[in-house]
C-alpha cells in the first residue's frame, strides 16, 4: 500500500516538472517600446532634432499635419532605432504635428511637434520698400520669390555701391543669399553682406579675390574665391575661408545676447567660420547693408572687368529677448514747445555772444553775413556754439552755397557732434553741401546734372544725398527730437522732410557741440581731388528752438 502511494506521488511529481519546463520554453519577452521624447519645438528656421526610440519589437510611425512642412524617417522599423525630424523653414503662423508610433501589444506613443510662429523681417527684394535704395531689382528665377537686387561696380573704378535697411535691429540672426559671381582674380572688388552701426562697430561678411599672396597662403584655386570674417574694432577680429564663386551662397551673422553683450558667430552654407564674444550689446543696433565695392584690401590692382553680385534675400529673425527694431518714420505730433535762440549777423565784425570763430580759413562777419571761407590748402572754417552743449531742439542754417568745381573736397553746413566720454565713439547728426564723390551722385535719384551739387544727411548710421543747384540759398534744418527715448533726427530742406531716422543716441548721455563750418581738402569721402580755389559759405541767420521734454 505503502509502496504503490509512493509510485503515484513520483508520477505527480514528475508531471509537474516536465509541465514547468514546457512552460520555460515557450515563454517570450514582454512587448517594450519606449520613446526619448513626447515633445520637440522648433524655431522658424529649418532645423533638425532626433528621437530615440528603444524597442524589442516591430513598430511603425505615422505623421498627423497640415501640409508637410516635417518630414520624419524611418517611418517603420524593428528595435532600436534614432527617428530624424526635419522642420522646414516657417514664414507664417506657428503651427503643430502629431507623430504617434504604435506596436502590436504596446501602448501607443505620441510626440507633439510644434514650430514657432515667423516673427522676423524678410526682404525679398520685390521691390526697395524698406531699403535705401542702391542697384536695381531684376527678374531671376534661381532667386525664391523670383526677384534679386543686382549691384555692379565698374573696372578701373574706386566705385563703392551700397544698399541699406532704413530699419536697425539689435541681437538676431540675419541671413543673406547672395550669388558670388565670377570675380576677376587680384581684382580689388568685394562682395558685402553686413552690419553697420559706426566704423568701430561694425560685422562683415567681404566675399573676393583676395591679394596674390593670400590666395596662395590659402591654396585657393582658380575657382575660388576667399570669404572674410571681420568684426571691426572693439575688438577685431578676422577669419578667411575659400568658397566656389560662380555660385549662390547663404551668410548668416547670428548675434545672441550674453551678459548684455553681443555673443556674434558668422556662418557660410550652415557652416561655422568664426565665434566671438563682442565687448559691446544692443547699446549698438545695426542696419542690414548688401554691397559690391572696389576695396583697395582684397585685391592687387583696380579691377580689370566689371563686378556684379545678386542678392536673393535679407532676413532678420529675432530672439525672444531682443530689442524692438528701430523704423524710421516722422513724427506725427506737432512741433513741442521751446525757447527760440536766433543769431543775425547784422553787426559787422561782432562775434554774438556764446560764439567763437575758429578754424584756419578766412572767416568774418561782414555785409549782414556769416562768412566762412576755406584756404586751398585748409582743413576747416569754423563758427562754434560754446555757451552750452545742446540736446532735442530744432536748428536751422539760412545759407548761401557757391558753384563747386567737380569732385573737389569741400563741403559748407551745420552739424551736431558729441564724442564718448573716452572720445572712442563719434555720435553726429549733420547738413552738408558739397560736389560729392561718383558714388554719392550715382545713389540720387533723380542723377544730379554736372553743375549741381548734392545735400548730405548724415548720421552714423544713416546717410541720404539729394541733388540741389549752386549759387542759391538755402534754409537747412535739423529736427532732433525725443522718441522711445532716444534722439529721432529729420532733415529738412526749405522746410520739406528728406529724412527721418530714429537713432539709438540716448539724450540723457549725450549731448552736442552746434557749429557752422566749411571744411575742404580732407579725406576721399570728401571729393576726389583737392580745392583748386577759395569757396565762401554765406549764412544770413542760425537759429535754435531748445525743446521743452
Amino acid at each position: 500500500m505503502k509502496s504503490k502511494s509512493f509510485y503515484l506521488g513520483l508520477v505527480a511529481l514528475c508531471s509537474m516538472l516536465l509541465w514547468s519546463c514546457g512552460d520555460n520554453e515557450d515563454a517570450t519577452p514582454a512587448s517594450d517600446l519606449v520613446v526619448s521624447e513626447n515633445a520637440l519645438n522648433f524655431e522658424v528656421t529649418s532645423s533638425t532634432q532626433t528621437v530615440e526610440i528603444t524597442a524589442n519589437v516591430e513598430w511603425t510611425a505615422t505623421v498627423e499635419q497640415d501640409g508637410s512642412w516635417l518630414s520624419v524617417a524611418p517611418l517603420s522599423g524593428t528595435g532600436n532605432a534614432t527617428l530624424t525630424f526635419i522642420a522646414a523653414r516657417n514664414s507664417g503662423q506657428g503651427r503643430t504635428a502629431t507623430v504617434t508610433i504604435s506596436a502590436k501589444g504596446v501602448e501607443i506613443k505620441t510626440i507633439t511637434v510644434t514650430q514657432e510662429a515667423y516673427k522676423g523681417t524678410l526682404y525679398n527684394f520685390a521691390d526697395f520698400k524698406g531699403w535705401e535704395p542702391a542697384g536695381e531689382i531684376i527678374d531671376n528665377p534661381d532667386c525664391v520669390d523670383g526677384k534679386a537686387l543686382k549691384i555692379v561696380t565698374k573696372a578701373n573704378t574706386p566705385e563703392r555701391i551700397k544698399s541699406a535697411t532704413t530699419t536697425q535691429f539689435g541681437s538676431g540672426r540675419y541671413e543673406w543669399r547672395i550669388y558670388v559671381s565670377d570675380m576677376g582674380i587680384g581684382d580689388r572688388a568685394s562682395i558685402g553682406a553686413f552690419l553697420y552701426a559706426n566704423d568701430t562697430h561694425e560685422l562683415d561678411f567681404e566675399i573676393g579675390s583676395g591679394t596674390n599672396a593670400k590666395r596662395t597662403q590659402l591654396n585657393a584655386q582658380p575657382d575660388e574665391v576667399l570669404c572674410y570674417a571681420t568684426a571691426q574694432g572693439t575688438p577685431k577680429e578676422q577669419e578667411i575661408k575659400t568658397i566656389k564663386k560662380n555660385a549662390w551662397h547663404t551668410f548668416v551673422i547670428d548675434l545672441k545676447l550674453v551678459d548684455g553683450h553681443y555673443l556674434a558667430e558668422w556662418l557660410v552654407d550652415g557652416t561655422s567660420l568664426m565665434l566671438r564674444q563682442l565687448s559691446y550689446g544692443e547699446d549698438f543696433p545695426f542696419r542690414a547693408f548688401c554691397s559690391v565695392e572696389n576695396l583697395d584690401f582684397i585685391g592687387d590692382h583696380f579691377p580689370t572687368q566689371d563686378t556684379y553680385s545678386l542678392f536673393d534675400y535679407v532676413e532678420y529673425l529675432p530672439y525672444n529677448d531682443s530689442m524692438q527694431p528701430i523704423t524710421e518714420g516722422g513724427s506725427t505730433e506737432p512741433e513741442p514747445n521751446g525757447t527760440i535762440l536766433r543769431w543775425d549777423f547784422n553787426d559787422a565784425g561782432v562775434v554774438p555772444a556764446g560764439w567763437r570763430l575758429s578754424g584756419d580759413g578766412t572767416s568774418s562777419i561782414a555785409d549782414g553775413y556769416l562768412n566762412l571761407t576755406n584756404s586751398t590748402t585748409s582743413a576747416r572754417s569754423g563758427f562754434s556754439y560754446d555757451a552750452e552743449k545742446v540736446g532735442a531742439g530744432k536748428y536751422t542754417w539760412r545759407i548761401s552755397v557757391p558753384s563747386i568745381g567737380q569732385g573737389e573736397k569741400i563741403m559748407m553746413g551745420g552739424s551736431l557732434y558729441a564724442t564718448s566720454l573716452d572720445e572712442t565713439e563719434e555720435y553726429s547728426f549733420s547738413i552738408f553741401v558739397f560736389y560729392g564723390t561718383a558714388d554719392n551722385r550715382a545713389s540720387c535719384s533723380p542723377a544730379p546734372t554736372s553743375s549741381q551739387l548734392l545735400l548730405r544727411c548724415y548720421t552714423e548710421a544713416a546717410t541720404v544725398f539729394k541733388a540741389i543747384d549752386a549759387n542759391k540759398e538755402y534754409t537747412l534744418t535739423l529736427d532732433v527730437r525725443v522718441k522711445n527715448d532716444k534722439y529721432s533726427v529729420s532733415w529738412l530742406l526749405d522746410g520739406e522732410t528728406i529724412k527721418t531716422v530714429n537713432s539709438f543716441y540716448d539724450p540723457n548721455i549725450i549731448q552736442f557741440e552746434l557749429s557752422a563750418s566749411t571744411m575742404a581738402n580732407g579725406g576721399a569721402w570728401q571729393g576726389s581731388v583737392n580745392c583748386t580755389k577759395s569757396y565762401t559759405a554765406k549764412y544770413d541767420y542760425i537759429e535754435y528752438k531748445k525743446y521743452e521734454y
